[in-house]
C-alpha cells in the first residue's frame, strides 16, 4: 500500500486501509481501525484456521475413502489418467472430475 501500488479489495487490503485511516484519524474518537498488531493477529488466525480446515477435510476425505474402497479405486484410476507418472499441479487437478464431484457411486 505504501508503494501505491492500487486499491486491493481483499481482505488484507481492507484491514491494511482500515490501520491506514485509523492513523489518519488518530483524533477521532468515533473511528477506531484496526491496529499494526490487530492486523497481524487477524492474518495469523486466517492462517491457522484454514491449515486446521484443510487438516480436516483431508481426514475425513481419507476416512471416506477407506470406507468406500469402489470411490477409492475409481478416483486412482482417475489420477493415473490424467496426471500419468507425475505430481498433481494445479492444471491437473482441475481436470479431475471423479475427484471433484460428489456423484461417487456406492456399489
Amino acid at each position: 500500500m505504501k508503494c501505491g501500488e492500487g486499491e486491493h479489495e481483499d481482505l488484507l487490503g481492507l484491514m491494511l486501509r482500515s490501520n491506514e485511516q485509523a492513523q489518519s484519524n488518530a483524533n477521532d474518537t468515533k473511528f477506531k481501525g484496526l491496529t499494526v498488531q490487530e492486523v497481524m493477529e487477524e492474518c495469523k488466525l486466517f492462517y491457522f484456521a484454514g491449515h486446521e480446515t484443510t487438516s480436516d477435510l483431508l481426514t475425513w476425505t481419507m476416512i471416506l475413502l477407506s470406507m468406500h474402497q469402489s470411490w477409492q479405486y475409481q478416483a486412482r484410476e482417475e489420477v493415473h489418467q490424467i496426471c500419468g507418472r507425475t505430481l498433481p499441479n494445479y492444471d491437473s487437478i482441475s481436470q479431475l472430475k471423479i475427484v471433484s464431484s460428489s456423484e461417487f457411486s456406492v456399489s
